[in-house]
């Protein structure tokens, strides 16, 4: 299940990136300030939870690991 929420996350953080010209373009220089301030938060929230995925996963075999001996 959070493979799917991270997918989903990944399409709007490429949607985001894909628009950026556009909204540089035609919006004023705030605005295009806070479209880069959410578009990075994205990216950075999209990052803490695919390491926050590897970290659980690691976790569980760990945990499997100790567990079989």
């Amino acid at each position: 299940m959070r493979l799917v929420w991270l997918a989903a996350l990944g399409v709007l953080a490429v949607v985001m990136a894909v628009f950026t010209p556009y909204v540089f373009r035609t919006e004023s220089t705030w605005q295009s300030i806070a479209w880069s301030v959410m578009l990075l938060g994205t990216v950075g929230f999209i990052a803490a939870l695919v390491r926050a995925e590897l970290l659980i996963r690691s976790l569980n075999q760990r945990g499997s690991d100790i567990s079989e001996t």
